[in-house]
């Protein structure tokens, strides 16, 4: 992966190069973290010397991150693939998905794996999490409840979650978004584009309020970028005014 400095090497399934078109504006919020300055994300971080934790329930994937580790002499002690679902349920319960593409189902699935609360790892004593990216298919709030500690003790800075409200089997992601707002208690939050760089915000009272109805009506699907920190004097992060109707994905 060359689109940014470090760059670094990426198996794939036949080597096939990867869609990323729909991460541009995730880059923009990654860039502006300065990975390479500071240290979480996936291999790109790890590229940059962060300490990494990556989960993934299916071992297909998994083979490949761990190839991709191996490519590029990252150290497995600073990398840690989980084979793990992360769940608020109690750790070590047991889900079943669908290992069909990116499809998960909680049931009539083919792949059984074990579960895993975010509170209950034992992280490195008095770190932070820099960045928490969550990509699940509609099993954010799961996640994000699995780590209500971490977000209380003020150890997860930065967080990003796909938000696509207008699929029949996400009921929840109507309550991600007040879940993040007022029990996670992020400082800012932020739309990103799912086809440019660009960032939108910070969200007002306004277009919080109607942020899942109106990506219900027009069938919207768009990734949100969650501050829990105050922005420093030296942040780099370049946004433009979100307006409500506005049309980004």
């Amino acid at each position: 992966m060359n689109d940014r400095l470090p760059s670094f090497k990426l198996a794939t399934i036949d080597a096939d190069k990867p869609y990323a078109d729909g991460d541009r504006s995730q880059a923009t919020v990654v860039d502006s973290l300065q990975l390479v300055n500071r240290c979480e994300f996936g291999l790109y971080a790890a590229a940059c010397g962060c300490r990494v934790f990556i989960f993934e329930v299916q071992p297909e994937y998994a083979d490949l991150i761990r190839t991709s580790i191996a490519l590029n002499n990252f150290s497995t002690s600073r990398v840690h693939v989980l084979e793990k679902a992360v769940s608020n349920l109690p750790s070590n319960s047991k889900l079943t998905f669908s290992q069909k593409g990116g499809q998960t189902k909680a049931s009539e699935g083919n792949l059984t794996v074990s579960t895993i609360r975010l509170d209950d790892i034992k992280w490195p004593s008095n770190s932070t999490i820099l960045l928490l990216k969550v990509d699940v298919e509609g099993f954010e709030l799961n996640v994000l409840r699995s780590a209500e500690k971490l977000f209380s003790e003020n150890r997860i800075h930065h967080l990003i979650f796909e938000y696509t409200a207008w699929w029949t089997d996400r009921g929840a992601q109507k309550d991600l978004i007040p879940y993040v707002e007022n029990t996670l208690k992020s400082k800012q939050l932020f739309a990103l584009d799912r086809t440019a760089s660009t960032v939108y915000g910070p969200l007002k009272r306004q277009a919080i309020n109607h942020f899942h109805s109106f990506h219900m009506s027009k069938r919207l699907q768009t990734d949100i970028y969650a501050r829990f920190v105050e922005p420093s004097d030296k942040d780099t992060l370049e946004i433009e005014p979100y307006y409500l109707g506005i049309s980004y994905a």
